[in-house]
C-alpha cells in the first residue's frame, strides 16, 4: 500500500508541480511587473494574470514567449509547450500575447549548423575531393 500511495504522488508532482507560478519584481520605473508561467496552455496564464492582479482583474501585457520544456519543469527542452508572460497589473490597451516560440525544438538540443568545407584537387585526369 506504501508504494502505491508514492506512485500516486510522484504521479501527481510530474502532472502538477511547478506548472504555474507568478514571478515579480520592481522595474527600473517603480513599476511591479509579474510573470506568470504555465504549461500546456496558454490560458492558465490569462487566468493567473487576473487572478494576481485582483480585486479588478485587468493588466498590460509587456512581453510574452514560448518554449520547449519538461513535464514537470522547463530546465531542459522536452515534450511540453511551456508559455510565459509578463504583465504590470492596471488598465489594458486590449492587446494579446503573441506567446513566440523560441528556443530549440521539443526534444532536440539546441544545435548550431556546421560549416562545411570541400577541398578538390585535380592530378591528370583524376579530381579528389575532401568535404568536412
Amino acid at each position: 500500500m506504501r508504494h502505491s500511495t508514492a506512485a500516486f504522488a510522484l504521479a501527481a508532482c510530474v502532472a502538477g508541480c511547478a506548472t504555474e507560478s507568478v514571478s515579480e519584481y520592481r522595474a527600473p520605473n517603480g513599476v511591479l511587473v509579474k510573470t506568470a508561467k504555465c504549461a500546456s496552455d496558454r490560458g492558465k496564464c490569462f487566468a493567473l494574470a487576473a487572478k494576481s492582479c485582483a480585486p479588478g482583474g485587468t493588466y498590460q501585457v509587456l512581453s510574452s514567449e514560448s518554449h520547449a520544456g519538461g513535464l514537470g519543469d522547463d530546465v531542459i527542452p522536452g515534450p511540453v509547450t511551456w508559455f510565459s508572460m509578463s504583465y504590470a497589473c492596471g488598465p489594458s490597451d486590449g492587446a494579446l500575447p503573441g506567446f513566440p516560440f523560441g528556443g530549440p525544438a521539443p526534444g532536440m538540443p539546441n544545435w548550431q549548423p556546421s560549416r562545411v568545407t570541400t577541398n578538390c584537387t585535380t592530378v591528370g585526369n583524376a579530381t579528389r575531393c575532401t568535404t568536412r
